[in-house]
């Protein structure tokens, strides 16, 4: 189909999961110090109004019950209270976040409003361009020049606030727990932005999936997880280990829980760290802009093991233009 061309110049995707309990904040939030490491500039949009969230997670969501604060809602209905520049707050370095607040529950309260005041001066056959919003915003703002990647972190819901992101960043980034309802819950993600996308005459990639919280004394997950690897090609997979809630009862990734707060690395999760660096390389690669070989040394990496195999990493040099993400076809 011919989208529409407007999107983030930039990486931009949206960590999804419409089933809750498949670690989306989780990553989120690991995946941007992992991209921030190599120095690249991460903006996390915090888009999700329940208590736990990302920003609860980095430790910068003390605004978000505050009715006297401004937040992205107004901003998404051109009724901010200061500059936008002062809702980001950075939480580690090369990461910024724009946190949450309360009154995104009302968001379709707030664009309601929004649709009559504006409307009262278009013709009778304008519509309302209600999931541009968020893209409107960030781009006004200057966001695609201040950073090099956006990630958004909407609830687990098909709402607007999810379609607002998607419209948006075009991507989406799959984490799924290895069980069957995990497994079913990949084409439930992709049927949603698929239609999406068709609705909008936009295109919509996949840019990866990834089994969380793989538990490999279990058959079933073990199984799980390898068709994701297989029929998704998911480069990693990350077991349910203490040390991501060591991180979040911290306020800091992963990545800063290892340099900060842990005087040395368990054997059970020398790889983590390696593994966000290889699914970085990949998103990177998939965005069509491989990483450098030297950006990580090849320890660094996470190169396969004895159960999910060998993983080829595509740094610069490799041939990743069968893996670019297809902007053409809709979800892949």
């Amino acid at each position: 189909m011919n989208g529409c061309t407007e999107r983030l110049a930039m990486q931009a995707y949206t960590v999804y999961n419409q089933s809750g309990g498949q670690g989306k904040t989780t990553v989120a939030r690991d995946l941007a110090a992992a991209h921030a490491e190599v120095g690249q500039r991460v903006l996390l949009i915090d888009m999700d109004a329940q208590n736990g969230s990302l920003s609860n997670y980095l430790g910068v969501d003390d605004n978000k019950r505050n009715p006297e604060a401004d937040d992205l809602t107004f901003h998404l209905v051109e009724q901010g209270q200061g500059e936008f520049s002062d809702l980001i707050r950075t939480a580690e370095p090369n990461v910024d976040v724009l946190p949450s607040h309360k009154r995104l529950n009302r968001v379709d309260e707030f664009l309601d409003s929004h649709e009559n005041y504006i409307g009262q001066t278009k013709p009778d056959d304008w519509e309302y361009p209600r999931y541009e919003r968020l893209l409107t915003v960030l781009k006004e703002n200057g966001v695609p020049s201040e950073y090099d990647v956006v990630i958004v972190d909407p609830n687990a819901k098909a709402d607007t606030v999810y379609y607002m992101a998607l419209y948006a960043t075009r991507n989406v980034v799959i984490p799924a727990v290895p069980t069957r309802s995990g497994y079913e819950s990949i084409d439930g993600v992709a049927d949603s932005a698929q239609g999406f996308a068709e609705n909008q005459d936009i295109n919509i990639g996949r840019t990866a999936v990834i089994p969380t919280m793989v538990d490999t004394r279990k058959g079933d997950h073990k199984d799980y997880a390898r068709k994701l690897r297989d029929e998704y090609d998911a480069p990693v997979y990350f077991k349910s280990l203490s040390a991501f809630e060591s991180a979040e009862e911290q306020y800091v990734s992963v990545f800063r829980l290892f340099s900060e707060h842990r005087s040395r690395i368990r054997k059970s999760e020398q790889n983590i760290l390696p593994k966000y660096r290889t699914l970085v390389a990949t998103i990177c690669a998939t965005f069509g802009n491989p990483l450098p070989e030297e950006a990580w040394d090849g320890e660094e990496l996470f190169t396969g093991d004895d159960f999910w195999g060998d993983v080829q990493i595509p740094l610069a040099g490799a041939d990743v233009a069968d893996d670019a993400v297809d902007q053409t076809v809709g979800v892949n």
